[in-house]
């Protein structure tokens, strides 16, 4: 049985070796961060769930497989090994997928801020080069009148110069 326990242990530890790098980080693109209470307002719960019972399920069934196999071995009669070693994966799983479930939920949470921001800063991006062809729209415009201004400028001094030359 201690054999069993190791190698059970040995899987779980290996399995739980990805929550090191399991959660996004909290920057942006830009480098700004991304604070909790925006994980928080796009958070939801819907891998949690779904890892859950789909990793209750697969734990249920390979723990009633590896129980059985232990019942048959000890060769009880009131199933004591199979239920215990069920009742355990069960819970084990159950806990560990709902945790993985928490963990995906948290991290697509961050990608949906990052989205979030991505789009915000393209608008900006967007209203930025409007502004700047307006402005540069204007810039033309005026340049234009000045232009037509000194031209009128150089008629009425070519005029007056006419004028004081007639005399």
């Amino acid at each position: 049985m201690n054999k069993h326990l190791a190698v059970f242990t040995c899987i779980l530890f290996v399995l739980g070796l990805n929550n090191c790098a399991s959660r996004a980080l909290l920057k942006d693109e830009a480098g700004k961060p991304i604070t909790k209470a925006e994980v928080d307002a796009e958070k939801n719960h819907q891998n949690l769930f779904l890892f859950a019972l789909g990793g209750g399920a697969l734990s249920f069934g390979a723990s009633f497989f590896i129980g059985s196999m232990a019942d048959r071995k000890y060769g009880e009669t009131d199933n004591t090994a199979l239920w215990a070693v069920t009742g355990i994966g069960t819970a084990a799983g159950l806990v560990y997928f709902a945790y993985q479930g928490n963990i995906r939920d948290y991290n697509v949470a961050v990608e949906k801020v990052k989205e979030k921001r991505r789009k915000e800063a393209a608008a900006r991006l967007s209203q930025e080069k409007q502004r700047r062809r307006r402005i540069e729209l204007e810039k033309q415009r005026l340049l234009k009148e000045r232009q037509r201004q000194e031209a009128e400028k150089q008629k009425i001094i070519e005029s007056l110069k006419k004028k004081q030359e007639k005399p």
